[in-house]
């Protein structure tokens, strides 16, 4: 099999999950950056919000974000059905922290992961590190409890400088953690009130940001998205070579 026909046979969809056990770990943040990358790359994506915090991933994104909810069996069914759909959309999930133990649970109890792959669907879960005991055990339990998905470690330079790097392993030689640089206050206030889209903002510079602000966020989003580019790349070789040593054997 050649290396042509093993990328035209993979393709697969990412389903993102964005957590952390505390709040205001820059979740929020991380998961509108996501769905800005898939827009501007004009790339189907849909949005899950757990609308613990406000603003949400849903004021910011409202024409691409569904309300998510567990607090009845309906409405778990109705999440992971459309999560697991093999629609070749892009699906990031903005996973508030009163639903974490809950959401991996239900996700271990159904196999979801096993079922994703197999519907050409790749789980990624990125996790926002930090320094406290309790993102410490979260990252070790969903690494015994799901051990086949791939869990990536985040470093937002505002919450987890002084998280120590031996608590996050990579679950995978593919999960390359991902860095987020801290922003000037100057800088992040733009970004906090909706409907600020990052789209938008690259290929326009609103009328209202200072060119001397326009220039450094521009930066800024740039080398998180080249992060996120990097990180499917990874993914795509990693299917790359699993698939040449199928057809080799």
């Amino acid at each position: 099999m050649s290396l042509a026909t093993a990328t035209a046979m993979l393709h697969r969809t990412a389903l993102y999950i964005v957590c952390s056990p505390r709040p205001r770990a820059g979740r929020t943040l991380l998961a509108r950056l996501l769905v800005d990358f898939f827009l501007m790359e004009d790339r189907p994506v849909a949005a899950f919000d757990f609308a613990s915090e406000e603003p949400g991933l849903i004021d910011f994104l409202p024409d691409y974000t569904f309300r998510a909810d567990l607090a009845g069996i309906q409405g778990q069914v109705d999440l992971f059905d459309h999560l697991i759909e093999p629609d070749r959309t892009a699906k990031v999930v903005d996973l508030a922290p009163a639903s974490f133990q809950q959401f991996f649970a239900v996700m271990r109890q159904i196999d979801f992961v096993a079922g994703a792959r197999r519907r050409g669907i790749e789980v990624v879960t990125l996790f926002i590190t930090a320094a406290d005991s309790a993102s410490a055990r979260g990252y070790a339990g969903l690494r015994s409890s799901l051990p086949e998905m791939l869990l990536v470690p985040v470093y937002n330079e505002v919450v987890s400088r002084q998280a120590p790097r031996d608590n996050f392993p990579l679950s995978r030689t593919v999960s390359l953690p991902l860095w987020i640089p801290a922003l000037p206050p100057l800088l992040h206030r733009y970004l906090q009130n909706p409907p600020f889209c990052f789209a938008t903002f690259r290929e326009t510079p609103p009328q209202d940001i200072p060119l001397d602000i326009y220039m450094p966020l521009h930066r800024w989003m740039r080398r998180v998205f080249v992060q996120f580019r990097e990180l499917e790349v990874c993914l795509l070789m990693s299917d790359v070579r699993a698939a040449l040593l199928r057809g080799v054997s």
